[in-house]
């Protein structure tokens, strides 16, 4: 016997939004850029899980309405309905099976490249739990988000058509929801971040004590008082190598190198701190010696002292890194919140300093190099317009981790040679500009072609195809990204595919971890400063078609491997002793 079949014989009510939830599923247990703990895995599987539901029932309402309305009947024996729905969940519970052993094994892979834990089959039944326990939270804020606008549609569909009802409640609801967002937990979550991170701004650290040497903000012969720094410019301070060092780890005599630090003590301006440190600059004579780094710190004050020891090693303490503090709060919440501020602090000092150096004479001015991390380096760029102007305005620089938001890294990005990956691009033939992920790319591209001499002066971009901060980018939500598409993926792992949406919470949730890999991968940027530095130096890769090194007290005549691996090895010790 035949009977007519509606949509709901052939899928019931939610049943397209669980097949959608389980197939975010599977896709949030695929690998991403970076393998996660059990618990994280669980949170990034768990939003997956209520967007894909969501989606479902979206459109098994759009279509059962349109269904209805076109009047569509299917004539089937009830008995073939029922078995061909139980087959086509059979197999998308197989297929997902099937899926989840295949990303288990590749997670765990990549978990022993990065140098995370691999998860277990225990984690993943955690993470698992966890992913339903955050889905079921989402879930049930929806259904209260969703009962308030019933309660408000029937109170006011008496003094109006119902249709009208329903988006005035809709429009009443959605205001409801971003001022609590926006103004409520956001502005009192940031007031709350804010003060929090101040007062640990100023809290004392063990073993960080305030140093001697005048070459050295914060001691007692400074202007930069050490009650005044906050805790990130303390560790500068306080950490590095002194003369002693130098000479022990190079077998070469040295200068004791200066460091100088501004922070953004209660009441200070940008301006303030930035002529905090040109007096800092004065006061110890800095611009007599032969490099000078700009450093732009991270959104704390932090910086990081694997970009800034080797120059001091490489230069034999003839230097002055030079850095300010423009925030108290971590980079994403600087992100978030100050945007704009990286790219004001870095141009407040930068002009502040150029001042001063212009004010000598050509042949006694310092050799000026840029430096910055992550959000550091996108104040730092935000100087430059395109690639001539920053050959123009200084000597070379060395940027790590560049977010992706980033203007000047997005227009040489897009302006890369036809044939080179975005992950690793070409621009200019390399003349002046290199994207490094990992050291040998300062030699070839990325497929082995040797570039030609790398002329001065030298740019430096240090990035991994793992790196989530480099690649995070809301485009990728609707588009595949060249980075995935493209043969050439370094460290990133072959397995991961690009899907709508699902990929974007992927990035997103990899930003928190993003720190935590091995050097090399992820936003782990250490060792590889060492040679980077020694090439934009011009101490390695010399070449008479370079021109002139900027850097005029340049002396390659001691580098080589064991030397360079001298200095890895005494930067990671003074870190991780």
């Amino acid at each position: 016997m035949k009977a007519r079949s509606t949509l709901a014989d052939l899928m019931p009510a939610c049943g397209f939004g669980i097949f959608l939830a389980a197939v975010m599923f599977v896709i949030s247990m695929s690998p991403s850029l970076l393998p996660r703990t059990w618990w994280w895995q669980g949170v990034a599987s768990g939003i997956l899980i209520e967007v894909g539901y969501g989606a479902g029932i979206l459109i098994q309402w759009v279509v059962s309405h349109l269904w209805r309305a076109a009047g569509v009947k299917i004539t089937a024996k009830k008995a073939w309905v029922k078995a061909s729905k139980w087959l086509f969940f059979a197999g998308v519970a197989a297929w997902a099976l099937w899926m989840l052993v295949r990303s288990y094994r590749s997670n765990n892979t990549s978990a022993h490249i990065m140098g995370f834990a691999p998860m277990s089959f225990t984690d993943y039944l955690a993470a698992s739990a966890v992913a339903f326990i955050i889905a079921a939270a989402i879930a049930g804020l929806a259904m209260l988000i969703v009962g308030l606008w019933r309660r408000i549609t029937k109170a006011i569909r008496r003094f109006m058509p119902i249709w009208a009802a329903g988006l005035i409640a809709a429009g009443l609801v959605v205001a409801l929801v971003i001022f609590v967002v926006s103004d409520v937990l956001f502005e009192r979550g940031m007031e709350y971040a804010y003060g929090a991170f101040a007062t640990a701004d100023q809290s004392d650290e063990p073993g960080i004590e305030q140093p001697v040497e005048p070459e050295r903000s914060g001691s007692n012969a400074s202007y930069e008082p050490w009650e005044a720094i906050g805790k990130q410019g303390r560790r500068f301070v306080t950490q590095g190598p002194r003369k002693a060092d130098i000479e022990q780890v190079t077998g070469r005599d040295a200068m004791e190198p200066i460091r100088l630090y501004a922070s953004l003590a209660e009441g200070r301006s940008l301006e303030e701190v930035a002529q905090v440190a040109v007096t800092e600059l004065r006061r110890t004579n800095a611009l007599d010696r032969s490099v000078l780094v700009i450093a732009t710190t991270t959104g704390t004050g932090w910086v990081e002292e694997w970009a800034v020891q080797p120059v001091e090693y490489l230069t034999g303490g003839d230097c002055v890194t030079i850095a300010t503090q423009y925030s108290y709060v971590p980079s994403a919440v600087a992100f978030l919140r100050e945007f704009s501020k990286p790219a004001e602090a870095s141009r407040v000092l930068f002009d502040a300093i150029m001042e001063e150096v212009n004010k000598l004479p050509e042949d006694e001015r310092p050799a000026v190099y840029l430096q910055g991390v992550s959000l550091g380096a996108f104040g730092s760029q935000s100087l430059f317009e395109d690639e001539e102007d920053v050959r123009e305005q200084i000597d070379g620089a060395v940027w790590a981790g560049t977010p992706g938001a980033t203007p000047l890294w997005q227009s040489l990005t897009a302006s890369r040679h036809l044939g080179s990956p975005e992950i690793a691009p070409v621009v200019n033939s390399a003349r002046n500009t290199r994207f490094v992920t990992k050291p040998e790319d300062l030699d070839s591209d990325i497929y082995g072609r040797e570039f030609p001499a790398w002329r001065f002066p030298r740019i430096a971009y240090m990035q991994h195809a793992s790196d989530p901060v480099v690649w995070w980018d809301p485009a990728i939500i609707s588009n595949v990204p060249d980075w995935l598409r493209e043969p050439a993926r370094a460290d990133l792992n072959p397995d991961m595919q690009w899907t709508r949406m699902a990929t974007f919470i992927q990035l997103s949730v990899d930003l928190p971890v993003a720190g935590l890999a091995s050097d090399g991968h992820g936003h782990t940027y250490h060792r590889e400063f060492i040679p980077v530095w020694a090439s934009v130096l011009g101490l390695i890769h010399e070449d008479p078609l370079a021109g002139e090194n900027p850097y005029r007290n340049a002396d390659s005549s001691w580098i080589n491997d064991v030397s360079l691996s001298r200095i890895s090895t005494a930067i990671a010790e003074d870190l991780y002793p």
